[in-house]
């Protein structure tokens, strides 16, 4: 199994376990979750890194078919569209959601205020305004963060280490994930403290990243 793969299991069914099991088990109960997720839907399941998640799932005693059903929802990009397919979720009325990246848990929190969400990736949950304190978070939202907000600024530093001379970064941006922004924010104080000016470019689109090069090469 591939680093991938395992950390999908690790951080999706491994965080799942926790929701799923307050419920308590249920004979008989066959649990329903929603999966969110910005990106495109992969060409198969099984053969894609999100295969890993019904595999851990199956590990730890839920087996689609017998007593698990996945509600599969990809954006394919198209950030817009996450908000109706979490209104959908909802109205399926899942137990559990799996948010894939800001954009996704973003939605979900508006969707719902009782469905317990988990956050498989994201950025600092406080920071980002998803919960009130690691402490005593509230809400519906649990998960793991990971840490690239926080060492964002530590790729800076490398870059730097590796050219003395650097003078000027670019760094390209997706305007409507909240996570960038978290990113620009943290490597704009490293380089002011560095001296080094910092250019921020948008793209969304396959057509707007072709620009966001061109921008950054001239």
């Amino acid at each position: 199994m591939t680093t991938r793969r395992k950390l999908l299991v690790a951080l999706g069914a491994g965080a799942l376990a926790v929701p799923l099991a307050s419920f308590a088990q249920q004979q008989g109960k066959a649990w329903r979750v929603g999966f969110l997720s910005a990106r495109r839907r992969p060409a198969s399941l099984d053969t894609d890194y999100y295969g890993a998640f019904p595999r851990g799932m199956r590990d730890l005693g839920y087996v689609e078919g017998k007593n698990l059903a996945i509600e599969w929802r990809f954006a394919d990009g198209e950030y817009e569209r996450l908000p109706g397919m979490a209104a959908d979720l909802v109205q399926l009325k899942v137990d559990v959601i799996m948010a894939l990246g800001a954009p996704a848990i973003v939605a979900a929190q508006k969707a719902t205020t009782t469905i317990p969400i988990v956050v498989v990736t994201g950025v600092d949950p406080v920071d980002a305004g998803f919960v009130k304190s690691l402490a005593r978070p509230g809400g519906n939202i649990t998960g793991l963060s990971n840490l690239a907000g926080d060492i964002s600024a530590k790729h800076l530093e490398m870059l730097l280490a590796t050219m003395p001379t650097l003078a000027r970064v670019a760094m390209l941006m997706n305007p409507a994930n909240s996570t960038h922004a978290a990113f620009l924010k943290n490597v704009e104080y490293a380089a002011q403290k560095a001296g080094i000016k910092t250019l921020p470019v948008e793209a969304q689109t396959p057509q707007e990243i072709e620009r966001a090069f061109s921008t950054m090469a001239r």
